[in-house]
Parts: structure tokens; sequence; C-alpha cells
């Protein structure tokens, strides 16, 4: 009987509602008007169990591409292109898989049970019938494991987030070698305050940088010596229902289908009353983001630096520690290739972490250390299961504190009327003078680190006076008991909510809705008074940028104006007068820094004086950049934010009209606006910034309210591939109560 239920289930699971058996008791499965499954189990267990199966069932490709980029064996299993062999070698470095098998037996039981219900409901799908594109390139995934459910969140925690902290902390010592001053960089960076003596100084000129963030093409110019997502919390005095309401908006990228999130519904009566709604992520057991009877929370990056690099002494292959020579720990790796003969790299580590390079070169070499990176994540899967089943945000509080998967920003409400946040991540204790930003003296143990400092030290706030908390990926550090950002985003979208929340006591879910696509600039507000003055009259462009509404409205012209002369300030400033045009070129298009770190070049062009404008006036500069922009050509802004939604297995390599690929969508917005839409290269991809998510809860309601940009599977031919695309374009939520 049981096995007959399995084979008639893993054929489709479409409008009807179907029945498997679970671990412990049946789960009946089905899908609400939208498409998003409701996971119904006899038995608690069983809500993991069915959110493997509806993982593996709905998102089968993308579950099993995201695990194999992760392992490192995408060339092996996909196809052994030059980039994803790259790919392969980078997460090879990181050695995730490995450090999550080696994180299995640190599970609590608890925990362990959770991950084997889920990896045997992901099981019963990926080992039968397999999806067509896998049988294209003759693929059959492996069993979904534990350390599986274990590695994909610290995948999730690294790329693009913690790794941009190194990126921008590799790139001083490329600005340092280049010529930029440290009295400019500390203009550019504010919390880098270290004070090197001159023959450290002399050591970073030396250092050995194997992966420049500027490639080594790009000519510097010789430099005078003088170079993604909102959540916010309302308590009940500042709502209409006298209840709290959350709202999160992960800004990931949206330039792809499947969407990131998978939307699941939970429903269970044993032991007690539970369910839960809001948006999960495919291979992994945990929710991130949503709802339950109980509590709601929301995450965003939180810009702890818990990287720093090390400069290690290399001699004859070896690294020096005082006066002594040690030999490196040396991993084999072996990268598989679908197409010809396996390739083996080799990884040398100390105590630091890797080394930034091949030791049989004698010199200096930059070893970066990751306090989230070796021996962490099973914390992630232990207090991830305890926070979702706290009763209040008190209780969830300090489980979230504890996820070691990465930095998060967690932003909770509660039913009893409780609002609280708290960052998670482990902010290393570093020697005293050190900021985190320049690196260290490998060699000198005073110089190392001294373990992390407790999380309960970490920025955290309770039920604030002023009834609303907010972050936007900004300096949260006044509300630490111990500094742990030093390279944030700006707070121009935390600004402009904060001044939207104080502003009424009424808030509700429709109130919160027309936040999320609020598009006015806070970044423009203070840049248009200095703009104006030098404005031109006579002049179409200038008239219409001085009319201007302050909005990234996809019909604004004033907007695409703003840009032109705000990034041709940016290029005079950074490139013209100091790095060299290409540099700045690099920066701007070919990589993350300058759409990550924006607020760090805004601080130096917005000083009426700096070092970094070459002896003139910011307004002798700014005027150049306003003629140049307004003799740029001015489109609609949402003519310049067109972007396709790919298919993640063949990105764009099907004509359009097979349905594979979406759009050309308009991604609203602007680098200052709440829907923080940004379009970019990084590592060679197209990618975005853009809200992908947008989940709202009021307490006085069982529900939620959300936007999704994709549907609810990554089959091409599903009515539910690209179904809540148009209404998240539009901004047309959907309401759903997972109790009917």
């Amino acid at each position: 009987m049981i096995e007959a239920l399995k084979e008639a289930t893993v054929e489709k699971l479409k409008d009807r509602p179907i029945t498997i058996q679970g671990t412990e008791g049946k789960v009946r499965l089905s899908r609400n008007e939208y498409g998003v499954p409701l996971v119904q189990p006899e038995k608690f267990i069983d809500i993991f169990y069915g959110l493997g199966w509806v993982h593996a069932f709905d998102r089968g490709v993308e579950l099993e591409l995201t695990r194999l980029i992760a392992k490192g064996k995408a060339a092996e299993h996909l196809e052994a292109s030059e980039e994803l062999i790259a790919t392969d070698i980078g997460m090879r470095r990181w050695n995730m898989w490995g450090d999550a098998v080696g994180q299995v037996g640190k599970l609590t039981p608890e925990a362990l049970k959770t991950c084997e219900a889920y990896c045997k409901g992901v099981n019963e799908v990926t080992q039968g019938k397999r999806p067509f594109e896998f049988k294209l390139i003759f693929h059959r995934p492996a069993p979904y494991t534990p350390a599986d459910c274990i590695m994909m969140p610290k995948l999730i925690g690294l790329v693009d987030l913690t790794e941009t902290q190194g990126w921008a902390e590799k790139l001083i010592v490329q600005m340092l070698q280049h010529g930029v001053s440290l009295e400019m960089l500390r203009e550019m960076f504010p919390y880098l305050t270290d004070r090197p003596d001159a023959e450290f100084l002399d050591i970073l000129m030396q250092v050995k940088l194997n992966e420049p963030i500027v490639p080594e093409t790009k000519a510097w110019s010789a430099l005078p010596r003088m170079t993604a997502s909102n959540n916010w919390a309302v308590s009940g005095e500042r709502s209409a229902s006298g209840k709290p309401i959350l709202c999160g908006d992960p800004h990931l990228d949206s330039a792809r289908l499947p969407a990131i999130w998978q939307e699941v519904m939970v429903r269970c009566e044993d032991p007690q009353p539970f369910w839960f709604a809001g948006s999960t992520v495919p291979g992994v057991p945990l929710a991130p983001l949503g709802r339950t009877n109980h509590i709601a929370w929301s995450p965003t990056y939180g810009y702890m630096d818990v990287v720093d690099f090390f400069v290690e002494e290399v001699r004859d292959g070896r690294y020096r520690r005082g006066d002594e020579w040690h030999d490196f720990q040396v991993r084999e790796e072996t990268i598989g290739l679908k197409k010809g003969e396996p390739r083996k790299v080799h990884f040398y580590e100390n105590e630091h972490g890797v080394l930034d390079g091949d030791p049989s070169e004698d010199g200096y070499y930059l070893c970066m250390a990751f306090s989230m990176g070796r021996g962490r994540g099973a914390g992630t899967i232990n207090h991830g299961l305890e926070f979702m089943m706290a009763h209040t945000v008190e209780e969830a509080l300090p489980h979230l504190a504890a996820l070691d998967f990465g930095s998060q920003n967690w932003v909770c409400a509660d039913a009893e009327g409780n609002i609280g946040y708290y960052q998670s991540g482990l902010s290393p204790v570093r020697a005293e003078g050190s900021s985190g930003m320049l690196p260290m003296p490998g060699w000198d143990p005073a110089f190392d680190w001294k373990g992390t400092h407790p999380v309960e030290k970490n920025p955290h706030l309770y039920n604030p006076p002023e009834g609303f908390i907010n972050t936007s990926n900004q300096d949260m550090n006044f509300c630490a008991d111990v500094q742990v950002c030093n390279l944030p985003q700006n707070n121009w979208r935390a600004r402009y909510v904060e001044e939207l929340l104080a502003t009424r006591s009424d808030h509700t879910p429709e109130s919160m809705q027309k936040m999320h696509y609020d598009t006015y600039s806070v970044q423009a507000r203070e840049w248009m008074p200095i703009i104006k003055p030098i404005l031109p009259g006579g002049n179409a462009r200038a008239d219409a940028l001085k009319a201007w509404d302050l909005r990234y409205a996809p019909d604004s012209v004033g907007a695409t104006i703003f840009e032109n002369i705000y990034l041709e300030m940016a290029r005079i400033v950074f490139g013209e007068q100091s790095l060299g045009s290409e540099v700045m070129t690099c920066l701007m298009d070919e990589v993350i820094i300058f759409a990550d770190f924006t607020a760090s070049f805004d601080g130096v062009m917005l000083r009426e004086e700096s070092t970094w404008f070459g002896g003139k006036s910011r307004d002798e500069l700014l005027s150049v950049a306003i003629e140049r922009g307004l003799a740029t050509e001015a489109k609609p802004w949402g003519e310049t934010r067109q972007v396709m939604m790919n298919n993640i297995m063949f990105a764009g390599r099907f004509p359009k009209w097979l349905g594979f690929d979406y759009g050309p969508v308009v991604i609203i917005g602007g680098r200052a606006t709440i829907p923080q839409g940004q379009i970019f290269q990084t590592q060679g991809r197209l990618s975005t910034y853009s809200p992908t998510y947008k989940f709202v809860t009021d307490f006085a309601e069982e529900c939620i309210y959300s936007a999704m940009a994709g549907g609810p599977s990554d089959r091409r031919f599903s009515k539910w591939y690209t179904s809540g695309i148009a209404d998240w374009l539009a901004g047309k939520y959907r309401r759903m109560c997972p109790k009917g």
C-alpha cells in the first residue's frame, strides 16, 4: 500500500490534493490558488519530511544545481567549462562540504532527526523519476544527507555576502600598492583606524595578490602622495489593529528563474496546533523568513566583519612564526570533469586559513581568517529549529543570535505584542589597534584573534520606546556592546523607512505594502541642494532635474539625469583624479564593489574638500560632472533598468519563445530607495539587487501578505513557473492563510 502511494504521488502534484507516507504518519499535500504548497502532516516531525518532498518536487533542479556548486562538483556533472572549473576551485577553497560532514556529529538529537526526515522527503522524489534537464546531461542526483542540510546555509552565508567584505579588504591592499595613501583610505573608510609602521607598510606593498579585485591589465593612475535588504516591525502602538506588524523584503538576484525562494505553508495539530507561512530555500530544512501562530521573523545582511587577512612570510614553501618556520597543511582536491582528465588542485592552510596563492615562490602572501568558516554550521540547524518553535520574541532572539552560518539582522514580532532584534554572527576579538580592515602580520602571535565575542554583545533591541525597529544593511553598532561592523552600507534606506514609520500610529498591511514600492531617494535629497545652484539656465535637462520629485519611478527622466551626473562625478573623483579611469570603470561595472559600498565613495564626494580631489574643490569637479551628465542621453529610468529573468540551468541559451526565460522586466528603484534596484556585474555574471520576496504580516490576522519574483515551480511547462511575476511587478500582494 505504501509503495503504491509513493508510485502514485511522484507523478504529479498538480491541482488535486495527494497523500503520501511520511516518517511517522501520513502527510497531505495540496496547493492553494497561487500554487503554493500546503503541507499537513499527522505528526510534527513530518513537517520536515513534507517540506523536503515539496522542495524536491517543485525545485529539484534548483536544489541539485546549488548543491553541486557548493560541493565544487559543477564541472564534473554539468559542463567542463573553464568558468565552472574556476567556480569549483573557488568552492573547494572554502571546503564547505568537508566541514559540513564533520559538523553532522554536532547536531542535537532533535536537529538530526529533523534533517533525516527532510532528507527522506527529498530522496523520495530525487531518487525516482528524473527531470528532463538531468536526463539531457545524463546526471542522477546522489541521495541528500544531513551534511547537505548543513552545507547549504554555509553557502548562503558566504557567497556575495561574507565574500564582499574580503574583496573590499583585498581592494584596500591593492589600492595601497598603487599609490593610494592611508589618509585617502581613511576618508573613504572611516572605521579604518590602524596605524601601521613604515616597515609593515612596505611589506604590504610587496604582498602577492593571487586574484586582485581589479585585474592588473587595467591601467592605474599615478596618485599624488597626500584611494541588500530591509526589514522592520512596529508595535501595536503604531498599528491600526493594535497588534505588531512585521515586514521583510530580502534583496537578492531577481534576474533568474526559478525564484531563489519557495513559499510554503504548513499546518499540524500534533502535539499541539502549529502553522507556518512564509519563504523557504530549497535544500534547507528551516525557514529564513515567515510567520507561525506565535512569532514572525525576517533577516537582512548584517555586514559584520567576520573575515581578516593576515600577511604570511613564505620561504622555501614554509611560513614564519617568530623566528621559526613551519610547514603548511596541504589539502589536495580533485576537480572532476565531465569530459577530460580530472585536475588536482592544492590548498595550503595554517591556523589563520587558506593561503591566497602557491607558496612555491618566496615572498609575502595573504591568508584569510573566517570566524564562521571551519567548525561551524551545526549551530544553525540546532538553533534554527529552536527559534521556529519559540512562542515569544524573548524566547526566539537568543537562538537567532546563535545561528552560525553568517551575519544577519533578525527582526521579530510575536502574538503577545513584542518586537525585537538581534544580529547573528561571530565577531573576532582582535588585537588592540586593529580595525579588521588592514591585514595583520601573521608571524606575530600578538595579532592573532583571541577567540570571538559572545553573541550577547552583538547589536540587539527589545521593545524600543519609539515603537519600531528597522534594519536596512546600515551601521548597527549603536546598539551593540562591541563594535562588530566596519564597512556597512549607507543609511539612506534606513532613514527613510524610519521617517515613514515614525509619522503615523495607524499602520496597516496596505501601508506597509506601499512602503515596499516607494522609490523616494534620501541620497538624492542630500545631493540636490548641492547640484541645483550649479545647474545652468536654459537647459531642458537641467530644468527637468530641478523639477524632479526625487523618486526613481520607471517613467522618471529626472532620475536618469541625476544618475548621469552622479556617476560622472564618481568617475572624475575616483577615476580621472586618482585611481585611473579604467580602474574606476572596473569597480563600477565589472565587480560588486561600487554597488555594495557606494557609501564609502559617496562619503568622499560629499566633502567640500578632499585629498581625492587633486587640489580642486568639490564644486569645480561637480561642474564638470554636471556638464557631462547633461550632455548624456536621458531616457526614462525604467528603460535603463531592464533585465531578462533567465533559467538557472540554460542561462539564456534557448530562444525566448520557448519560455524558459521571462522578460525583460523593469527593476524598480535605485541604490538608495527602499526597493534597492541595482544592476551590476559580479564575477563575470549579470546580477541585480532587488527585493525578490516581499512579506507583510499583522498579528491581528492569522495570515501573511506576499509577492514573489517567480512561481512555486522550476518546471518550465508548469503553470506555476512564472505565476507570481506579474503581481510582483505590479505590487499586488496575495493573502494566504494556512488555517483556511
